[in-house]
């Protein structure tokens, strides 16, 4: 079985979802062919775009994440997280 990294994640949740390159590197600010590059890995993600697509997809981080990085979230981390979903939500209620 072949080691799956982040951007394998990401791109199998996406077609699950039947959501478009597109959409997400917008939902992002950035171009497609910039998100296509995470999809295969050749770039690596900042944590706040983690969240921002996990929110996207309507999943959680823990969710989204391969659970080899899944398990290493733990309840010191809690507040963090509990914290970039708060910063999203703001974000989304006033951009409306």
């Amino acid at each position: 079985m072949s080691l799956l990294h982040l951007g394998d994640y990401i791109r199998r949740k996406r077609e699950e979802l039947k959501i478009s390159q597109e959409a997400v590197a917008f939902e992002l600010n950035m171009s497609q062919a910039a998100y296509s590059k995470i999809e295969r890995n050749e770039t690596k993600l900042k944590v706040e775009q983690v969240y921002t697509i996990a929110n996207y997809f309507g999943l959680s981080v823990y969710e989204l994440l391969p659970p080899s990085l899944a398990s290493d979230i733990t309840e010191e981390n809690i507040f963090a997280l509990a914290w970039q979903y708060l910063k999203i939500f703001f974000r989304k209620l006033f951009r409306s």
